[in-house]
């Protein structure tokens, strides 16, 4: 439900993690297969979808009141 929120509201951007973080399964790897907790590469992976998700949401419309 959240991925259709930005086709009905504008000023909703989405930081897809689910989807980048399933094309990227070797951050997982050697844990619990949900949590990256002590990969690099995951820290580094989560930050840079978080960053292009605000750098999309810096061009976006806002909500008004």
């Amino acid at each position: 439900m959240e991925r259709r929120l930005p086709a009905k509201y504008k000023f909703i951007t989405i930081a897809d993690w689910g989807k980048i973080a399933a094309q990227h399964p070797e951050v997982f790897k050697g844990i619990d297969g949900i949590h990256f907790g002590g990969i690099r590469a995951g820290d580094i992976l989560y930050a840079k979808v978080i960053n292009q998700a605000l750098q999309v949401a810096k061009h976006s419309p806002v909500k008004e009141d």
